[in-house]
């Protein structure tokens, strides 16, 4: 009888480390998903601050960009305003001149 109960024992001690090994497995599972819900969130998060740094740098570069255009624009007009200066000074010498020369 001696053997029974050392089969017993050692199917007991069996089906305490299935249910051991399903509770493990189970816990296994549960930390696999909430590593990879872990995961996904953290990727979004990531691409959330992408999206953000993205959106910041396209508005800074349009800044940046205007402001170069604007600088640019103001510089041409200046200098068109200095020729157009220039040109009509000229316009009246050469006026004062022709006329010295058509009235005596």
């Amino acid at each position: 009888m001696g053997g029974l109960g050392l089969i017993k024992s050692l199917a007991e001690k069996e089906r305490e480390l299935l249910a051991r090994l399903e509770a493990a497995k189970k816990e296994a599972e549960a930390l696999v998903g909430q590593a990879e819900a872990e995961a996904r969130a953290l990727l979004e998060e990531a691409e959330a601050k992408a999206k953000a740094l993205e959106a910041e740098y396209r508005e800074r570069e349009a800044k940046e960009t205007e402001a170069i255009l604007a600088r640019y624009r103001a510089q041409a007009e200046a200098e068109a305003k200095a020729v157009k200066e220039k040109a009509g000074a000229r316009l009246e010498e050469a006026v004062a001149l022709v006329l010295k020369e058509v009235l005596p």
